[in-house]
């Protein structure tokens, strides 16, 4: 891309330096010298780049394009945006002495402030710039300008900050205080924004260095807890690692609203890496699923997550939840290697006999989360409960299908 100055004014706020500048549309949109978080590789995973994309609101930067070509008044706050790479340069205007405004002789103290104020921003055009704040506008213009580029030499108010690559949550922090509060952000994005939140913080680390959870199927770019129905590859969704890993950090009565040291982040993610490695460990087909090989159970049904048969328990956020809360028992209690023998002996399979019309009937089941949880006790060994009042339970489950239900629910012997 081409040199280009900027007419620009130097401030500073808090720890930042910024630059405002105006520049016209076309050197905005052309040859996208500036760009969304979710298209930069800068400041967040592939996995969370495609979650962000997904939060980009198409009617809404369709309402802004029409508001732009169809309202001669329209106008536009200031776009933040953030330069990476690159030689940005910044060049004082020098005043002369006994500068004049309205006939009076500016003092040498207020003529020093201006005087490194007002310059020019030079921008080489080898930077990476995104926009920090007004990504919906930043597209909005996009599609304006390519509809009619009468708009091109219109001008819009940008403030820049510089980008440190070495402090990537410094920015992402300046990403999450500009977003996390303008409308209310959906669970995914509050993970992908919070620099406080201990479990958003490992699980962004999660699915930018886990060997599995980074690879690109393995999250799902749905910004709920539930994958979609048309998706029959991705592993999991962000928010559901996120609260799993809730799960496992339970037992320390965290305060979410405060950064931890660095150290005691330190120590919540071995906790949280600890468990994932444990899960794939025991579960080395759902890595062969997320790579798109089509898996069988023993009686040729697929492993992979289907909508004939379901296909794994543990490919379904549902499972994965309820896995944690049994890890956490067996973790508490020192036994992960009797754990580990008695999952390589049971079905979870969704179609099979210990999960069908509990979990499974053509579609997965919602309801009775602690009837669910209770079984997977029971078969593993660790049911404190009512057991006849438990067989009662599932019996009554089946008889709504029209099912006879003869008691195969039963604990394995290891």
């Amino acid at each position: 891309m081409r040199k280009i100055n900027l007419p620009s004014l130097r401030g500073v706020i808090g720890n930042w330096s910024y630059f405002s500048t105006i520049m016209k549309i076309k050197d905005i949109v052309e040859d996208n010298r500036i760009i969304t978080v979710a298209e930069s590789e800068e400041l967040y995973s592939e996995n969370i780049n495609h979650i962000l994309q997904r939060e980009i609101n198409l009617k809404r930067i369709e309402k802004i394009k029409d508001y732009l070509l169809n309202n001669n008044d329209h106008f536009f706050s200031s776009i933040i945006v953030a330069i990476h790479n690159g030689n940005p340069v910044w060049s004082d205007f020098d005043i002369e002495h006994h500068f004049r405004i309205e006939n009076e002789v500016v003092d040498d103290e207020e003529l020093n402030f201006i005087e490194n104020k007002v310059g020019i921003l030079t921008l080489s055009g080898d930077e990476e710039i995104f926009a920090l704040d007004g990504q919906h506008r930043l597209i909005g213009l996009r599609a304006a300008y390519a509809e009619s580029n009468d708009i091109g030499n219109e001008e819009v108010s940008l403030i820049y900050v510089v980008h440190n690559n070495n402090l990537k949550e410094k920015t992402r922090r300046l990403f999450t205080v500009l977003n996390k509060y303008a409308e209310k952000p959906k669970e995914a994005e509050l993970i992908i924004l919070d620099e406080d939140d201990a479990a958003a913080i490992i699980t962004r680390r999660l699915v930018e260095t886990h060997s599995i959870l980074k690879l690109t199927n393995a999250v799902s770019d749905s910004n709920s807890a539930n994958i979609g129905a048309n998706d029959l590859v991705s592993f999991t969704t962000l928010v559901t690692i996120n609260r799993i890993n809730k799960e496992i950090l339970k037992p320390y009565n965290i305060d979410y609203t405060k950064r931890p040291s660095d150290e005691v982040l330190e120590g919540y993610s071995r906790d949280i890496f600890n468990f994932w490695n444990y899960f794939f460990s025991n579960f080395s087909q759902i890595q062969r699923c997320i790579n798109e090989e089509i898996v069988y159970f023993e009686n040729g049904e697929k492993y992979n997550r289907n909508n004939e048969t379901g296909g794994s328990l543990f490919l379904r956020p549902v499972g994965q939840v309820l896995f944690v809360k049994i890890y956490m028992m067996f973790l508490a209690s020192g036994e992960l290697e009797i754990l580990s023998r008695k999952l390589s002996l049971i079905d979870f399979n969704l179609n099979g006999p210990n999960c069908k019309y509990i979990f499974w009937n053509n579609r997965i089941l919602a309801k009775n989360d602690a009837l669910k949880r209770n079984i997977f006790l029971y078969i593993l060994g660790k049911y404190n409960g009512n057991v006849d009042r438990l067989q009662e339970e599932i019996r009554n489950i089946y008889e709504t299908y029209g099912i006879v239900y003869n008691n195969h629910i039963q604990p394995i012997n290891d």
